[in-house]
């Protein structure tokens, strides 16, 4: 029965590495959406006083540039780190599983290494 009960945690837990791929599919189709429309309002010459329409959650508001601007910046911000949480989480669950297939806990090196980011680059730069 061990091999049974292995298996299936094997199976939940591709399962779940699977399903996180899928919705970090989605949510960068938002979040490119997001994008497309954050470039609209750059390209487009609106009236300074002019209200646009605003899509949230299946209802359609009118309401000020600023605010939907600052709204749809927001759901980016938000859509990143979701994102990258879920990315945490894949590799997390990508070392279970090979913890469960392998039967030990040695790590390839440089498995959980991160990418640096702009703030990151900057701090090393000398600026004298």
């Amino acid at each position: 029965m061990d091999f049974v009960k292995a298996q299936a945690e094997r199976e939940r837990i591709a399962e779940d590495i699977l399903t996180e791929k899928q919705l970090i599919l989605d949510l960068d189709r938002r979040r490119n959406s997001n994008r497309e429309a954050l470039g609209c309002f750059r390209k487009k010459q609106f009236e300074p006083d002019q209200r646009v329409w605003y899509n949230m959650g299946g209802i359609f508001m009118k309401m000020e540039q600023d605010t939907a601007k600052g709204l749809i910046a927001k759901d980016g911000e938000t859509l990143t780190k979701e994102i990258e949480s879920l990315r945490d989480s894949i590799k997390s669950h990508t070392a279970d599983l090979e913890q469960l297939e392998r039967g030990s806990t040695k790590r390839i090196k440089g498995f959980d290494l991160k990418g640096m980011q702009a703030k990151d680059l900057y701090g090393i730069i000398d600026h004298s």
